[in-house]
C-alpha cells in the first residue's frame, strides 16, 4: 500500500541514500538539477523554494509501515489548464521492481484529478531509463514527442520521452 502526504525536511536524507554514490542514477533522477552527490540540504532548499510559489510543491510516498520510500514533485501546476507535471520521480531501491512505483504515480495522478482538478498530467523520462519508462506506459502514460540527444551525462547522449496522461480519456 501507498500512502502520499506533502514532503517534510527529514524526508530528504532518505532520498539522497537512494542515489548514493551513483552518478548515473542521480542524473537519471535530477536531470543535473542537482549537483552531485546529493545533499540533503539541497532538497529543502528546493522545497522552500516551490513552498513560495503557487505552481509547484514536493510529496513524499510512504509504505504500508509509514517508512519513506519514493518522492516526486508537482510543478507547472496550470489552474487554467488543469495540467500539471510530475518530476524528480524515485523509489527507493528496496521498493523497485516490486510494484511501488506503479502504485505511486497511479496516486500521484489520483491526487492531482481528484484533489488538484487537474485534466492532465504531463513527465519526462530519460530513454535509457527502461523501468521508469515501462512504469509509465503501464500507468496509461503515452508519448507524445521524443527528443534525441538532449542530455549529455559523461560520454552518453540521452533521449527524453515527453509523456501525457489525460483523464477525460479513460474508459470509466
Amino acid at each position: 500500500m501507498v500512502r502520499l502526504r506533502p514532503f517534510k525536511p527529514q524526508d530528504a536524507d532518505e532520498v539522497c541514500r537512494w542515489v548514493g554514490e551513483d552518478e548515473k542514477a542521480f542524473m537519471m533522477f535530477t536531470a543535473g538539477r542537482y549537483k552531485f552527490p546529493l545533499e540533503a540540504k539541497e532538497i529543502v532548499s528546493r522545497h522552500y523554494g516551490f513552498e513560495a510559489e503557487n505552481d509547484a510543491f514536493m510529496m513524499t510516498a510512504l509504505d504500508e509501515c509509514g517508512r519513506v520510500s519514493g518522492h516526486f514533485l508537482f510543478r507547472m501546476i496550470d489552474f487554467e489548464k488543469n495540467s500539471i507535471h510530475l518530476g524528480f520521480i524515485i523509489v527507493a531501491p528496496e521498493k523497485r521492481g516490486k510494484g511501488f512505483g506503479r502504485e505511486m504515480i497511479n496516486k500521484a495522478l489520483e491526487y492531482a484529478h481528484d484533489t488538484l482538478g487537474m485534466n492532465k498530467a504531463t513527465l519526462g523520462v530519460f530513454e535509457n531509463n527502461d523501468a521508469a519508462y515501462n512504469c509509465y506506459i503501464s500507468c496509461g502514460f503515452k508519448v507524445k514527442n521524443h527528443v534525441k540527444d538532449c542530455f549529455e551525462f559523461k560520454d552518453e547522449k540521452w533521449g527524453l520521452y515527453e509523456m501525457e496522461y489525460t483523464f477525460d480519456n479513460e474508459e470509466e
